[in-house]
């Protein structure tokens, strides 16, 4: 136990709970970690099927499957390829990633897809979709356009009957991290579920050399929004908004000790956890899988490695992930988290870890 709570598997550094078994099909599956809780101890965990012998696995060259639970994570159903994404993939129209999810009010899940022009990787992005489900993932709608502005969606949460959802408008057709003036964080809301997006603001980021994003609500209610400095990997930029995402504060700093690339963040019980790669710029330094805690979202503790890198795996190409609080349909309140984790070269399996406060 620490500060609390309990993290299972307990023996950390560990290769997770194994979700997917990619290493036995020969596979890899990078991004694409969507996660959305949709009735009491029944979620919906996403994740990409892709081939291990393009780019040493680290590819996009696949579809999407997601796996069922309808008791809070004990057991999971048989995989279901998302059919939109097996269409693109088959038709060499593009590849799809599915980072985030949320369910609203009205029973309907809102899935978001970025669409990858190179079919064998993920930059250049095009336009990004979205897909609706009005039976709890049985079946999905035709995509529809979340934006005019080629780029990715980076996080997505929902609240008091709005989605919010934060796009880095940047197509990445000369690189994934920001490079023109033109590449900016806009805030998107929809108050129908997901069937219409409207901009709500741009948040003031110096986006040269930033990407990745990630948000959540501080204990006062405002606003945080978090992005990956390249530059910087010991140091979050962060923006604030006092009223809901129209107005924000200046960019500040949010230091992690043991680096952080493509930061996760969510709230359970009152704790902030924070998760992601532990860096990837300074091969001095370790690519691991690193969780860290707070109390108030922006002050981080140590960290702790949840998974190093194996021996012959590569960390700098591993450890994409995500979150879903659990219990807001009752049952109980934990953290699942999903991520990447490398078998060899760049190829990974899926694996999970939870959070409790109580056992």
């Amino acid at each position: 136990m620490k500060n609390g709570y309990y993290i299972t598997p307990s023996d950390i550094p560990n290769n997770g709970i194994l979700f997917v078994d990619h290493e036995s099909k020969k596979r890899s599956g990078h991004m694409s970690h969507a996660l959305v809780e949709y009735e009491e101890n029944c979620i919906l965990a996403f994740y990409s099927n892709s081939s291990a012998a393009i780019e040493h696995g680290h590819t996009g060259y696949g579809w999407i499957e997601y796996k069922r639970t309808t008791d809070g994570g004990e057991t999971w159903g048989e995989p279901v390829i998302l059919d939109y994404s097996y269409r693109s993939f088959i038709d060499g129209c593009f590849n799809i990633s599915c980072e985030k999810a949320v369910m609203t009010d009205d029973g309907v899940i809102v899935l978001f897809c970025l669409r990858n022009k190179k079919i064998t990787r993920w930059e250049p992005y095009l336009e990004p979709v979205v897909l609706l489900s009005n039976d709890n993932g049985i079946t999905w709608s035709e995509p529809i356009e979340f934006s005019e502005y080629r780029g990715r969606v980076m996080d997505a949460c929902y609240k008091d009957g709005v989605i919010y959802a934060l796009e880095f408008c940047n197509d990445a057709e000369i690189k994934w991290t920001g490079n023109l003036s033109e590449h900016v964080y806009r805030l998107y809301i929809s108050t129908d579920s997901g069937r219409h997006f409207t901009e709500k603001s741009v948040i003031p980021y110096d986006t040269f050399g930033r990407s990745y994003g990630a948000m959540e609500w501080l204990p006062d209610g405002r606003l945080i929004t978090y992005i990956y400095n390249e530059n910087d990997e010991f140091n979050m930029d962060c923006c604030i908004s006092d009223d809901k995402g129209i107005h924000w504060s200046f960019p500040f700093k949010s230091f992690c000790a043991k680096r952080i690339r493509n930061p996760q963040v969510c709230n359970l019980n009152g704790t902030y956890f924070l998760h992601g790669r532990s860096g990837n710029e300074d091969p001095s330094l370790p690519f691991n899988f690193v969780l860290y805690s707070s109390e108030d979202g922006v002050h981080w503790d140590d960290g702790e490695y949840l998974c190093v890198t194996c021996p012959k795996g590569w960390g700098n190409a591993a450890y994409y992930s995500n979150n879903c609080v659990t219990g807001r349909f009752g049952g109980r309140k934990r953290l699942l988290i999903q991520a990447s984790v490398p078998y060899f070269e760049g190829c990974v399996n899926i694996a999970h870890w939870w959070i409790d406060f109580s056992v």
